[in-house]
């Protein structure tokens, strides 16, 4: 099993069936060709990796170290992948999502192959404890219930506490836009975090794969508050 990925690692785990108290790993790309992935001996179970590339998929396969020269056949295969789970409508009404705005962002989109659409490359700066206001337009001509998830610790995932960040109900006005002001916590972490913005005529949840839902993917750019904070409404 593979538990606790990241960006660059995992914790990998195994049945040990006998007295061993060492293993070999062998781990690479996924459908690597064995004996010519990376390998490391350990000694506890279970054993992190490191040095790994965000969003790719690896195999791995464990084998039993009995004594010098002796080995078990290997375990395996094991597969993980280091990224978020993808989004997979299978339809959408309309054109789904159609333009989200946030920040220097302006993205004006159509149908995305699997209704999903991967705009992690484009960045929204706000301050810690600040807001980022956002626009999201839908061409759906049905009503949308819609959601924001922001992964303020990094872990992979949007389920943890505060991590939904805004949820709204598009009317069937075909097209609708959606204005809110995504909270940043003050104690958010510095840095880059992986947005997901999401919705459909059915509730749905950040992996959804269901029908009549459209996604999208944007990254939020955390710095130190203004030393002094501009004047709200």
């Amino acid at each position: 099993a593979a538990t606790n990925v990241t960006a660059s690692g995992a914790s990998l785990s195994w049945t040990e069936n006998g007295t061993s108290t060492s293993w070999q790993i062998e781990y690479d790309t996924a459908g690597f060709t064995q004996g010519t992935g990376m390998t490391t001996v350990v000694t506890s179970n279970p054993a992190a990796i490191s040095g790994l590339t965000f969003e790719t998929n690896y195999d791995f396969y464990v084998r039993a170290i009995c004594g010098a020269g002796d080995t078990s056949v290997w375990s395996g295969v094991g597969s993980f992948y280091t990224g978020y789970c993808t989004a997979n409508p299978s339809s959408v009404d309309g054109s789904g999502i159609t333009n989200v705005t946030m920040d220097t962002i302006n993205n004006t989109t159509g149908t995305e192959p699997g209704n999903y659409g991967n705009y992690s490359s484009m960045v929204a700066v706000v301050g810690q404890g600040g807001t980022l206001p956002i626009s999201i337009t839908l061409a759906t001509g049905y009503t949308y219930d819609m959601w924001a998830w922001v992964d303020w610790n990094d872990d992979l995932d949007f389920s943890d506490a505060g991590e939904t960040v805004y949820t709204g109900t598009s009317p069937a006005t075909n097209p609708t836009t959606l204005n809110a002001a995504i909270p940043v916590p003050a104690n958010a972490p510095l840095g880059q975090h992986r947005m997901r913005i999401g919705g459909g005529d059915n509730p749905v949840t950040e992996c959804y794969t269901g029908s009549y839902a459209s996604f999208e993917d944007y990254t939020v750019n955390v710095i130190p508050p203004p030393a002094c904070l501009p004047i709200s409404n």
